[in-house]
């Protein structure tokens, strides 16, 4: 069925924050030593003040339940539904592999097996497994062996079946985007076919990184409030209460 599909599709796409954050020093300056009277200069806000000073506003409950009315203007509840559907679970799965699976940092390798899911379809090879008896650390040590070199000595390729590739996820967010009557949404659906066909064809880390910042605004910011409806769920309100300020019907 073409919305089971749907999901699947997302979930196998689920590839993917380690960004580097760049420390910024202030000038310390020194106050004048004139006679006169001198206005004393304000201590410089430390790097995480002026780091959340400059980040973008979060919307409103009231603010997004009416950019949600006007985004989703003209579209029948199916046609909502589906949307809301695909963007929750493609959110969830990238959002889980960004908090628990390290996926970004392995994505900054471009010839890392996670690639795999947005270029083959079919069986694909998704990692390697190897006897827990060994100390993978300790043998390459041992026996002066790169990592690949270890796991073609002793490991298995684990093998995953991929119905869905990249292409397949860009010919889905097109459908998604036709059924779409707002100029807002309709852009912000276009970015993220631009940044998925792009993440296949340079396999450059910050591409899956900007869908999923796209996909989490979408979810926590228009189709769903996530401070509201989430934050009494859970111990770590930072993500869902997070806003990148990437939505397009904001911009305005």
């Amino acid at each position: 069925m073409r919305h089971l599909e749907a999901l699947l599709l997302v979930c196998l796409l689920a590839v993917f924050l380690a960004g580097c954050s760049k420390a910024v020093t202030g000038k310390n300056g020194e106050g004048s030593h004139d006679p006169a009277p001198v206005v004393q200069k304000e201590a410089e806000p430390p790097v995480e003040a002026r780091e959340e000073a400059s980040a973008p506003e979060i919307p409103a409950k009231e603010e997004v339940l009416a950019a949600r009315e006007k985004a989703l203007e003209g579209m029948s509840q199916e046609q909502i539904a589906r949307l809301n559907q695909v963007v929750i679970a493609a959110n969830r799965q990238l959002e889980y592999g960004y908090l628990y699976d390290n996926i970004f940092e392995r994505l900054k390798d471009p010839d890392g097996l996670e690639w795999n899911y947005f270029d083959q379809t079919g069986e694909i090879q998704a990692g390697w497994a190897y006897s827990g008896d060994l100390d993978k650390e300790a043998v390459c040590l041992e026996e002066n062996l790169s990592e690949d070199e270890f796991y073609s000595r002793y490991g298995t390729q684990v093998v995953a079946n991929n119905r869905y590739d990249a292409d397949a996820f860009v010919s889905l967010l097109e459908e998604l985007r036709a059924d779409v009557q707002n100029e807002d949404l309709k852009a912000d659906l276009q970015y993220m076919i631009e940044e998925t066909a792009l993440a296949k064809e340079t396999h450059v880390m910050e591409h899956v990184n900007n869908l999923y910042k796209k996909l989490h605004d979408l979810d926590y910011f228009l189709l769903r409030y996530g401070p509201g409806d989430f934050g009494m769920y859970t111990f770590d309100k930072s993500t869902v209460s997070k806003y990148y300020g990437t939505l397009s019907i904001y911009a305005a």
